[in-house]
């Protein structure tokens, strides 16, 4: 499923600074899986495809929403991604 979500870690250096200009923003996200270890364990986590910023668990994004492939779409260029 695709998903946009504004991504609002509680401590963006965890992130590499690829990320930083996303936090605040509306992102396209998919929907991962539950990270097994580390100080998330447990949680669902999403991701970006097509970078290198790895997984974001569910406390570090705001209004998850499911949207239409159309639209993810159109945010992932519009944050300067490709598909």
């Amino acid at each position: 499923m695709y998903f946009e979500a504004t991504f609002k870690p509680s401590d963006p250096t965890e992130y590499i600074a690829e990320a930083e200009p996303l936090v605040g923003q509306r992102i396209s996200i998919q929907q991962g899986w539950i990270l097994e270890d580390g100080p998330y364990q447990g949680e669902l986590c999403y991701y970006i495809p097509n970078t290198t910023i790895g997984t974001i668990p569910t406390s570090h994004l705001d209004n998850i929403e499911p949207i239409s492939y159309a639209k993810w779409r159109e945010i992932h260029k519009h944050l300067g991604f490709s598909n």
